[in-house]
């Protein structure tokens, strides 16, 4: 396992690019991502980057893959995510919140539902949404989606690289992939000692 300096494990980041309406992502984010950073939340960063197949027009307006209903839920996870970290949430906070998302699809019509269960403000939510911002950051999710150029959505990079068998493994067994880049991670070790027992 790579270490620090000071003998502290290094953390690997995925950043996960998705949709708010794709029937992957919702599959994804709720089977395998959610498992993974419960059991390793100690070892990641995590990047969550709600833009997919989307494209901006005129630096003003989206085109999404699943409809217009689809950009509105890119943006108001964007917002909320922007909001919830400037707070200070955790990893597993914002997943939480992207998961109840998913799972509801509350903010594909600017219902704020999970904005309110996360017990994120709702008020810079709001703002976001009303004001640039939102548009802002969905343009600099597109920025950063544009850099991995994905052909499947969801798409994953970890330590900031794609590759296409990590993608390929990382869809069907994130946990098995992320602990084949740290195999001695104690939740790894564990996690493997129970599978086999069984």
């Amino acid at each position: 396992m790579k270490t620090f300096e000071t003998g502290a494990p290094q953390k690997i980041q995925l950043t996960v690019y998705y949709e708010s309406q794709c029937p992957d992502s919702k599959d994804f984010i709720v089977n395998e991502l959610q498992p993974a950073l419960t059991l390793l939340h100690n070892y990641l960063i995590l990047k969550l980057i709600p833009f997919g197949k989307a494209k901006s027009i005129d630096n003003t307006y989206f085109e999404c893959q699943h409809g217009p209903t689809e950009c509105t839920g890119n943006m108001v996870q964007s917002c909320a995510l922007h909001v919830m970290k400037e707070s200070g949430a955790n990893d597993r906070k914002m997943l939480d919140y992207v998961v109840c998302e998913m799972k509801t699809e509350a903010g594909t019509t600017r219902n704020l539902w999970c904005v309110k269960k996360a017990r994120v403000n709702e008020n810079l939510v709001t703002s976001c949404l009303s004001s640039r911002m939102g548009t802002e950051l969905l343009l600099r999710n597109e920025d950063l989606t544009k850099l991995v150029s994905p052909t499947f959505i969801p798409t994953i990079t970890i330590d900031g690289i794609f590759d296409q068998g990590v993608q390929d493994s990382g869809i069907q067994d994130l946990i098995g992939t992320l602990c084949s880049y740290r195999e001695d991670m104690p939740p790894c070790v564990q996690h493997y000692n129970l599978i086999g027992t069984e």
